[in-house]
């Protein structure tokens, strides 16, 4: 698929470059009871659909649209008008595309935009229909507000029959256009959509056959939503004759789309099928050319020929057919009671009335011989008004010589039909018959197994006028092998599944296949998977096309799988196999591994509490972690610790880590998030917030202590006697958010100096265990811009820390310092390491 290989190469450019990424999400907290009423309910929502958008109410119910179970096959009508059919066509074999003049006619048709798309003709099906996922949060106690989020992708899709010697249809997809909303909820351009089409027996079928024997891949492909409008998408779907039991080997299956979509969180939506389609594929040896032995087309659909008693190449044969098929109108033989002549198409209709084709009468065919041993005495009857030789006329007669209903119908207990003759123009009368053997070729009408009808029509005549008969390699064959003497042998196709390979879990693994064949050069090809050991449960695998012997495979969990590649040339079916080992992938809060959303949030990691978010004692605090996993198929086990003695451990949702906390003292405590897989990998992340208390105490410090050479970068050699003051207070009259306060801090001989600005401090915590921590900011002399300070003290023994650094540097210290007493330290206060007080104390008072 020429179309397709732009996008193979970003596939594995984005594999080997490590640039597929995993999504994050932080969902609403749902807010904590503060008495009656009871706070609302969030219901989760998802859903995935084929058949039309699912409707979500208040509370949160999903309903989906129901099947129509092939309703409109009964309604559905090949358009094929055999008059402008060529005598010799090639053999139909699916194109490397969709494209021309009849897929165009049928993707205009009104039918192709349902549900069940359009049966154009027996070996055309299209469609123009809608793939709808729904993914979001519903808030069911009246309030709480609903977040849902849309994808709207509008399709087109084809699927081709042949008549090859080939059993089997081709599918082929692709994506219009695509719509998100919002653009950034749970539903975004890099969610994955998965497909592929289910294949089972046709267990409704009117008719026998209802075996299975159908071979699709089983493998989904997948690809981000915004990828699928890439160039045409392909699955094949072949019919194992050796499971017919009945004559041509003829098999019924029914296939339908089948998908899902994993949400920019790793969130897998429900699966959802499209409507049911019906294939017949058959291994008719003698109703059609040797080359058109075997076959597969579209069953949906009223098989009938048309004539027009417009068309002037067989205008007396439509207007004979005409008079036959209308009660009201007499025709010869005269019935003597009602006449009942079957094979009239009106629409709707089952298969009751219907014709059946047989072998003609220059074949060897008993039926239609009695049926032409009944016309020709009763032609010798009709009145020379109705049929005249010497004005070039023949005898016609309806129903046809070639079908079980002809003029011989029928032994009991089988309804006996009636039969018309007239007398039409012979030249029309060998056109309509060239026409119906197009027609019984080009609908694929097998003996005595396929009911059609005859519809009569006014329209005018289109299209090139063909009245050729069918050459003898094109007609019915007289012997299984056409006459012909015994065929060639056919060679079996060679299949290589190349190397064993291996690869990260959510990463795309190439797949060096092959497969050749002698006669056909290129055979049809397939690739299944299954888990071999070491997989999970629920993992699944998908190639980037199923069909092409040289693609990658992705799978969403580690362990080994075997992948097979299978090819088939029409006779042989020939397997080769190739191990695919995939290793683990751990979570994490740092690099990327898979995809990354963007907004929201903005990455992945601890994304709440932010560094240094201040925090009153007793207030919620809550962690909303969001991580990186390629691995789909993952599970993931949360641990939170709080710094204080207390943890949290707890299984994550989208992608993300959520947990609540409240503090009961004054501190600055360093939270750790640690996230499992199911494999054993961990990823680590943490963040350090501040809790004050307000009526924990207030600080006094003032006096000196040693400063160190390189504790002032600006003059590193700079060392000696250091000073520094802090006074703080929460004040109840004020404002218990923000502290009152100042500091200073400076080196005698020394031009350095800082002095708070203002009387306030940002915060000041005072723990129980009489640690002081305060923050602010001011001004350093010598030097313009704002500074941000922290100031640590001990009480008992008596111990300070000063930190300043410039604030276009950052609201917190990350290392560009203008001074720091202890720069090997941390900045938690209880790893901030001060320096003993030379002189004067530090105070802690309290309440």
């Amino acid at each position: 698929m020429t179309s397709a290989r732009p996008r193979l190469a970003r596939l594995l450019t984005g594999a080997l470059a490590g640039m597929f990424i995993a999504v994050v999400h932080t969902p609403p907290a749902a807010a904590e009871p503060t008495g009656p009423p009871a706070p609302p309910q969030v219901r989760d929502v998802a859903a995935v659909s084929y058949l039309g958008r699912p409707v979500v109410d208040k509370a949160g119910n999903v309903t989906l649209p129901q099947s129509r179970l092939r309703s409109s096959g009964s309604t559905q009508k090949s358009y094929l008008d055999p008059t402008t059919i060529a005598a010799v066509t090639p053999a139909r074999t699916p194109p490397t595309e969709p494209g021309g003049p009849e897929v165009d006619a049928c993707l205009r048709s009104d039918g192709a935009k349902t549900p069940a798309g359009r049966v154009h003709n027996r070996f055309l099906w299209c469609q123009r229909s809608q793939l709808i996922a729904v993914r979001g949060t519903v808030g069911t106690g009246g309030t709480g507000g609903t977040k849902l989020s849309e994808m709207t992708m509008n399709y087109t899709a084809v699927a081709y029959g042949r008549d090859d010697k080939r059993r089997n249809i081709t599918v082929f997809f692709k994506a219009d256009s695509v719509s998100i909303v919002p653009p950034k909820g749970f539903i975004r351009g890099n969610s994955v959509l998965y497909q592929r089409i289910d294949c089972t027996g046709d267990a409704s079928a009117p008719r026998p056959s209802s075996a299975d024997g159908c071979g699709s891949t089983g493998a989904y492909v997948a690809m981000p939503i915004d990828d699928w409008d890439d160039g045409w998408t392909r699955w094949t779907i072949e019919s194992d004759a050796s499971v017919s039991q009945i004559p041509d080997k003829v098999l019924r299956h029914q296939w339908q789309f089948r998908g899902y979509v994993v949400d920019s969180f790793n969130k897998r939506l429900p699966d959802a099928s499209g409507e049911k389609h019906t294939m017949r594929c058959d291994s008719a040896t003698i109703a059609f050319a040797a080359y058109r032995s075997a076959a597969c087309i579209h069953d949906d659909v009223v098989p009938h020929l048309q004539y027009s008693v417009n068309d002037s190449k067989v205008a007396e044969v439509a207007e004979h057919l005409r008079c036959a098929q209308d009660p009201t109108c007499i025709t010869y033989p005269f019935p003597g009671t009602a006449k009942a002549i079957p094979g009239k198409y009106v629409g709707g209709q089952s298969e009751s009335g219907a014709l059946h084709r047989v072998r003609s009468a220059k074949t060897t065919s008993p039926i239609a011989d009695a049926n032409r041993a009944v016309v020709r005495p009763a032609c010798g009857r009709l009145p020379i008004d109705v049929y005249d030789t010497a004005k070039g006329q023949e005898c016609d007669e309806y129903p046809f010589a070639s079908t079980m209903e002809g003029a011989a119908c029928c032994d009991p207990p089988a309804f006996d039909w009636d039969f018309s003759i007239r007398g039409v123009d012979k030249t029309m009368n060998r056109c309509a018959g060239n026409a119906l053997k197009k027609y019984y070729r080009d609908d694929r009408i097998l003996y005595q197994q396929d009911a059609f009808f005859v519809e009569i029509t006014d329209a005018p005549p289109t299209g090139p006028e063909y009245c050729d008969a069918l050459l003898p390699e094109e007609d019915e064959q007289e012997t299984d092998d056409g006459g012909g003497g015994d065929p060639e042998p056919d060679l079996p196709p060679t299949v290589n599944a190349g190397p064993d390979v291996s690869g990260n879990e959510g990463a795309a693994v190439l797949l060096l296949g092959s497969a050749s064949d002698p006669e056909t050069g290129r055979p049809d090809t397939r690739w299944t998977y299954r888990p071999v050991s070491g997989v999970d449960a629920g993992a699944e695998c998908y190639f980037a096309w199923t069909n092409d012997p040289r693609t990658t495979v992705t799978c969403t969990d580690d362990g080994v799988y075997e992948v097979t590649l299978t090819a088939y040339d029409g006779v042989h079916t020939v397997s080769d196999s190739a191990q695919v080992t995939v290793s683990n992938v751990a979570p994490t809060f740092g690099t990327p591994g898979l995809r990354i959303a963007a907004d929201p949030p903005e990455g992945i990691g601890l994304l709440s509490p932010t560094p240094w978010q201040v925090f009153r004692k007793g207030d919620e605090v809550t962690v909303n972690a969001a991580f990186a996993e390629p691995g789909a198929n993952d599970t993931h086990t949360c641990v939170t610790t709080w710094d204080d003695g207390s943890s949290s451990t707890y299984t994550s949702e989208d992608l993300a880590c959520h947990a609540t906390h409240r503090f009961d003292r004054a501190g600055m405590f360093t939270i750790g998030t640690t996230v499992t897989d199911d494999d054993s990998g961990a990823g680590l992340g943490s963040v350090m917030v501040i809790v004050y208390d307000p009526w924990g105490g207030w600080a006094n410090v003032d006096g000196s202590y040693d400063s160190p050479a390189g504790a002032l970068p600006g003059a590193p050699t700079a060392a000696g006697e250091g000073w520094l003051h802090l006074a703080g207070k929460y004040y109840p009259q004020n404002d218990l958010n923000r502290p009152l306060g100042t500091a200073r801090n400076w080196l005698p001989g020394n031009p350095y100096r800082f002095d708070s600005a203002g009387s306030t401090l940002d915060w000041l915590v005072v723990t129980p265990d009489n640690k002081i921590a305060a923050k602010g900011t001011g001004t350093v002399s010598g030097r313009s811009g704002t500074y941000g300070y922290v100031l640590y003290a001990y009480d008992g023994p008596d111990k300070v820390r000063m930190v300043v650094w410039p604030l276009s540097a950052g609201a917190y210290p990350q290392g560009e310092v203008v001074y720091d007493n202890r720069s090997a330290a941390g900045y938690d206060v209880d790893i901030a390491e001060p320096t003993t007080m030379r002189s004067g104390q530090a105070l802690i008072q309290r309440p």
